[in-house]
């Protein structure tokens, strides 16, 4: 069940993309870039989500609040899971 739940975990790799049709301040040209970072963190109170980037952050990353964990599982356009060398689709 573990890998089949969209719901992040720690460890997990994230791929973001953010859609400009939903963010309007994405810079011109960073609405098809893809961001990779690894999750160090989850507030399960706050569903506040922690992510270590491996290059440049995603212009929607708030450092201090991070993503909110049901964000990650909902918005499969815009975040992708991966978890021991595999996609999570379900």
């Amino acid at each position: 069940m573990r890998y089949q739940c969209r719901m992040p975990i720690v460890g997990d790799m994230l791929i973001v993309t953010p859609c400009r049709d939903r963010y309007q301040h994405v810079p011109p040209g960073q609405d098809e870039e893809e961001f990779l970072g690894i999750i160090y963190d989850i507030e399960t109170g706050r569903d506040k989500v922690l992510v270590q980037w491996s290059d440049k952050v995603p212009p929607n990353y708030n450092s201090i609040y991070g993503y909110n964990r049901t964000n990650i599982h909902n918005l499969r356009r815009e975040f992708k899971i991966i978890r021991d060398g595999k996609e999570v689709i379900g």
